[in-house]
């Protein structure tokens, strides 16, 4: 993961060796094909993430503060583990292999999951019934990604994940603001 932050999906074998510090051999004895190599980094990658989904704040939890926490950790780990990668992830490369393809097609349908699991949490949590609403889950997607992270370049991952955190809570206290008030009229 170290060597495709850096270099992106374009990282070779010799420079995951590096990384890993163990032959080039090495690597190539568990992956036969630099396709494979990068469709397991990619996978590693889902699985790190998926893990650091942040559990349900207790009852008395300040939620926005456990809010605020879950998103600075996330954009931390989302700089520091895709790096260039990121880029090359959402663009059309030609002759890319297709175990490649198929673990970047886990990228979109993970972070959908990801981030409703987080919206959903988080939607109970500051006092919503049910689901949250669909607009909810679509602000918790944009802000939970990559996307976020890398869009004020100028932001550091922390300042990042604070400015989505709050954008966040706007959204949670609003919505769960509009569901006890019922529909408008």
């Amino acid at each position: 993961m170290i060597a495709i932050a850096a270099s992106g999906l374009d990282a070779t074998i010799d420079e995951v060796a590096d990384a890993a510090g163990v032959s080039r051999r090495t690597v190539t004895r568990y992956f036969a094909t630099h396709g494979e190599l990068i469709a397991a980094t990619i996978d590693e990658g889902l699985t790190f993430i998926g893990t650091n989904i942040p559990d349900a704040p207790p009852v008395s939890a300040d939620v926005e503060a456990w809010l605020t926490d879950a998103l600075v950790n996330l954009h931390q780990v989302t700089r520091q583990l895709l790096g260039r990668a990121f880029w090359d992830i959402h663009i059309d490369r030609p002759n890319t292999p297709k175990e490649v393809t198929d673990a970047l097609a886990k990228v979109v349908v993970e972070r959908y999951r990801f981030a409703g699991d987080l919206a959903r949490t988080a939607w109970l949590a500051a006092g919503g019934t049910l689901d949250p609403p669909t607009w909810v889950v679509d602000a918790f997607t944009f802000h939970v990604s990559g996307f976020a992270t890398f869009a004020l370049a100028k932001y550091s991952a922390t300042e990042t994940g604070q400015l989505s955190a709050r954008i966040l809570w706007l959204v949670l206290t609003s919505a769960v603001d509009e569901q006890r008030r019922g529909p408008r009229e």
